[in-house]
C-alpha cells in the first residue's frame, strides 16, 4: 500500500509543478524515459542476466537511496534545531549511520541469502573479519558521539539532539531488521525495507508540500498546490491522487500484457517487472536531482529558514 504511492509521490513533486521541469527536462523527463527504455530492453534481449543486472542495481541503488533519505532528514533537523554545525556530535551522526548500514549490506553479502526477488545479484564477498572490523571504528564514533550528548545535556538544543539520537536508532532498526533478520524470503525483506521507507518518504513530499504551497493555489502548480491546502477533503483528494496515479502502473501492465499476449509475447508478470522496475529506478534517480539541501530555494520550503 505504501510502495506504489511513494514512488508516483514523486510526479506531484516534479511533473505537477512546471518550473520543475521545465527548468530540467532532460535530467528530470529524459532520464526516466531513457531508463524505461533500458529496463525494457534489458528484459528483452538478456532474459534472466538481464533480471539479475536489474535486481543487483535495485539492491545497490536502493540501499543508497534509502539511507540517503535518513540522512536528509536528519540534516533538515539538525538545521533546525539550533545547534551549531561544528559541533562534533552533530558532525558524527552521518559516519555513524553510513558506516552501520554498510555494515549491514556487507554482512548480508557475507551471510547470504544474495537474493532479490528470487535473483542472486552480483556481488563481490569480502572476508567476515574486514565486515565484522567495521563495528571497531562504529562503536569508536558512537561512544564518542553519546560522550558528547552527555557532555553537552543542559544545551538549549539538548532535546532535539537526543531526539535525533532517537532517530538514529530506529535508522538502525529499520536496515537491522531486512538485512539481518528476515532472510527465508528476499522479497519479503526488501518489502519490509521499502515499507518504513515508503512511509517516511510519503511524509516528506507532504510536508514538502505544505510548505511550499501554504500562501495559496499557485499557477504553475494548480492541482498540487490546490490538494496540499488545509483541511480534512483536500488531504484525502491528495491521497486519491496518489492512489490513482500508482493505479496507472496496473494499467500499463494490463494493456501491455493484453497486446502482446496475442503474439504469444510478455504476460502479466514481465511487464509488471518491467513497469515497476521502471517506475522504481526512475524514482531513485529523480530523487537524487531533486533533493538538494544546499539550494536555499528547497530548504526553504521544507521549512528550513536559514540555508546558509
Amino acid at each position: 500500500m505504501a510502495n506504489g504511492p511513494h514512488l508516483v509521490s514523486t510526479w506531484t513533486r516534479v511533473y505537477f509543478d512546471k518550473r520543475e521541469w521545465r527548468e530540467r527536462p532532460l535530467l528530470i523527463v529524459g532520464m526516466p524515459l531513457m531508463i524505461a527504455t533500458l529496463v525494457t530492453t534489458l528484459v528483452w534481449k538478456l532474459g534472466p542476466l538481464g533480471s539479475r543486472i536489474l535486481n543487483s542495481t535495485i539492491l545497490y541503488w536502493a540501499t543508497w537511496h534509502f539511507v540517503a533519505q535518513n540522512w536528509g532528514i536528519l540534516r533538515i533537523y539538525q538545521r533546525k534545531s539550533g545547534e551549531a554545525v561544528t559541533s562534533l556530535a552533530m558532525r558524527l551522526e552521518k559516519p555513524i549511520l553510513f558506516v552501520f548500514v554498510l555494515w549491514c549490506l556487507l554482512k548480508r553479502i557475507d551471510t547470504g541469502p544474495r537474493v532479490l526477488f528470487g535473483t542472486e545479484v552480483f556481488y563481490v564477498k569480502l572476508p567476515s573479519a574486514v565486515v565484522d572490523g567495521l563495528w571497531g571504528p562504529l562503536a569508536f564514533l558512537i561512544g564518542v558521539y553519546l560522550w558528547q550528548r552527555i557532555r553537552e545535556r543542559n544545551q538549549p538544543w539538548a532535546r532535539a539532539a537526543w531526539l535525533r539520537a532517537g532517530f538514529l536508532l530506529c535508522a538502525f532498526i529499520g536496515f537491522f531488521v531486512p538485512f539481518q533478520c528476515i532472510k527465508t524470503d528476499d522479497t519479503s525483506a526488501f518489502a519490509a525495507a521499502a515499507c518504513w521507507h515508503g512511509i517516511q518518504y510519503l511524509g516528506i513530499i507532504r510536508f514538502y508540500h505544505r510548505n511550499t504551497w501554504r500562501a495559496g493555489v499557485h499557477e504553475d502548480a494548480k492541482i498540487i498546490s490546490w490538494l496540499s491546502q488545509p483541511g480534512t477533503k483536500r488531504l484525502f483528494l491528495y491521497a486519491a491522487t496518489l492512489m490513482a496515479l500508482a493505479g496507472s502502473g496496473y494499467v500499463l501492465i494490463f494493456l501491455g500484457s493484453r497486446i502482446t499476449r496475442s503474439f504469444g509475447g510478455w504476460d502479466e508478470y514481465t511487464w509488471g517487472a518491467v513497469v515497476w522496475i521502471s517506475f522504481t529506478l526512475s524514482h531513485y534517480w529523480l530523487d537524487g536531482v531533486i533533493w538538494k539541501l544546499r539550494k536555499p530555494e528547497l530548504a526553504k520550503r521544507v521549512g528550513i529558514t536559514d540555508a546558509a
